[in-house]
Formats: structure tokens, sequence, C-alpha cells
């Protein structure tokens, strides 16, 4: 993107137009469909599990996991405000705080509630799926375009979240990701359960090696390379964004990391096997993938390479 060729570009971008709000080219009522159609099917998915606690199918998930997670919801709204002014005071580019500061807490709370506060079991996934639900309604109450316009707290705290490239795509790219994401690792759960190391490794993968390739691509990046979009300007694999080599040796170093501090739990055939597949494949699957897509092509390749190296290995 233009902006990023000069750190005076793009400052001066923001401050032109910091919610983004006054550029008449946006096409906001794409968004507004959007939220319409997936605000519906979030509500009827959580209305079913209600209705299904009142009968005996499934147990009815504990109070205290709707307290824990409200409070992890107030703390990522101040994170994001104190984030905002960040942004704006002291010129911290929205890249570096969104991936380095709010990405990781952000995407790692749901799964961090139901891997500490929820049994293994059918039991969990009820309240894996709530907490899910929960969370992309969440990202539409305080992103959402409509709502921002009326409430200066949420567009000013948006404002650390939503990357000048992006714009105005960025709830749906949030959201697009997170439901193929979700859709990956939700199957392997059911079979493996939520702790087995065919979801912890490719999850931490892609949170600190997707999360960190990106600042230290736009800090240190040399050898650019080019990738589109699933959906830019109302096209399909559209876009010109960029990455960088040096980005993408993060999830290499990442992986390997990862993969060390797991190794007690292959054996030495599988460790050797998943050292020299795994980080390559992870790699690979980051540069290819679209922008703001790498998430589910990271958890689709590294659930299906352990799943594969641990049953055939």
């Amino acid at each position: 993107m233009r902006a990023h060729a000069s750190r005076g570009d793009y400052f001066e971008m923001l401050e032109s137009d910091p919610y983004g709000f006054n550029n008449e080219t946006y096409n906001w009522k794409g968004e507004d469909r959007f939220v319409l159609v997936t605000a519906t099917c979030f509500m009827v998915g959580m209305l079913a599990i209600a209705l299904l606690e009142t009968t005996t199918y499934i147990a009815t998930i504990d109070s205290a996991i709707y307290a824990i997670f409200a409070c992890t919801v107030v703390i990522e709204l101040m994170g994001k405000a104190i984030a905002a002014y960040a942004v704006r005071t002291y010129k911290i580019k929205i890249n570096y705080v969104r991936k380095l500061l709010l990405r990781p807490w952000r995407k790692l709370k749901i799964y961090i509630i139901s891997l500490f506060l929820v049994a293994q079991g059918t039991d969990a996934i009820q309240v894996i799926l709530m907490l899910f639900f929960m969370d992309q309604i969440k990202t539409i109450l305080t992103e959402w375009n409509v709502i921002r316009r009326k409430v200066p707290l949420l567009a000013y705290a948006f404002v650390s979240w939503d990357r000048l490239e992006d714009r105005p795509y960025t709830l749906r790219y949030d959201m697009l990701e997170d439901l193929m994401r979700f859709a990956v690792y939700f199957p392997f759960i059911i079979l493996f359960g939520k702790a087995s190391v065919i979801i912890m490794i490719p999850n931490l993968i892609n949170e600190f090696g997707d999360g960190l390739a990106e600042p230290v691509g736009i800090r240190f990046g040399r050898h650019k390379y080019r990738t589109k979009s699933l959906w830019y300007r109302g096209r399909f694999w559209h876009g010109d964004f960029q990455r960088s080599l040096e980005g993408s040796l993060v999830v290499f170093i990442v992986s390997v990391i990862v993969l060390c501090i797991y190794q007690d739990q292959f054996t030495s055939a599988q460790f050797i096997v998943s050292l020299c597949v795994l980080p390559i494949l992870m790699t690979l699957a980051e540069a290819f993938s679209p922008h703001t897509n790498d998430g589910p092509m990271l958890a689709f390749v590294g659930c299906g390479v352990l799943w594969a190296t641990l049953h055939f290995v």
C-alpha cells in the first residue's frame, strides 16, 4: 500500500480521515448487508443453544463463563482505546499495535476460556459454539460502522484495529477469517479435544508466527512479494497487498520453536518428520494465502499435517 512507503504519508492519511467515515468511495452498504446476514445466523445459533439447554439434550452453560467473557470484552475495549491513543499521540502504526498488542488477546481469549474453564467431552461443544457466536456478535456491536458513528468511544478505539489498507473491509475481513478458521478447527476439536497438539500447535503458530510476520515485514522487510484478497472493491481475488520474505521467515522460525516446545508429545520419528515438514508447509501456507485469510490456511495445513504425522508415522 502506498501509505507504507513513507511514515509521513501514512500518518497524513490517517489524520485526514482517522475513522474512515469521510471517504466517499467506501461502500458501507456492503458491510451493512454482511452484518445483517451474519448477525441473524449467530443470533439463531445462540437461541438454538439456549433452547436446547432447557431440555435434557445438553448441559446448561456455567454462568461464570458468561461473566468472564464479559470481563474479557471490557479489557479488550480498554486495550483498543489505549492503543488508539498510542497510535494518534505517539505515531505508532496501526499494524504494530494490532498485531503485537491487540491481536493475541482478541484471538486467543475465547480459546483460553474454553481451554481452562470448560470440561473435556461433549459438554464442551455447545460452550465453544456459544462463545464463538457471542464473540462475533461482540465484534459487530463494537465495530459495525453504523454503531461506531453513534458511539464516539467505539469509533476512537477502532482506530487501533482498522488498518488503512483494509478499509472499508476490516470488519468483514476479520469475521470471515474467524468463520473459516473456526470451520477448520471445530471438527478437530470434536475429534481430538481442544487441548490436543493437533489444535494447539497450529493455533500458536498462527497467533505468534503470523502475528509477528507483519510487524517484522513492515519494519525490516526488503524483499517484497504480492498477494490478493478474496474480495476487494467488488471483485473476487482482487487488490494488491504486500508481504515480505523476512516476515515469512518469522513463520518458519516460530513453527520450529513451537514444535520444540511440544517435542515430548511426539515419538522421535514423529518429531523429526514434523520438524522437516511442518515449518516449510506453514511458511508456504502463510505466503500463498489471501490477504487476511492466512489463519484458516495455517489451521488447515497445520491440523492436517499433524494429524497425518501422529497417525501414520
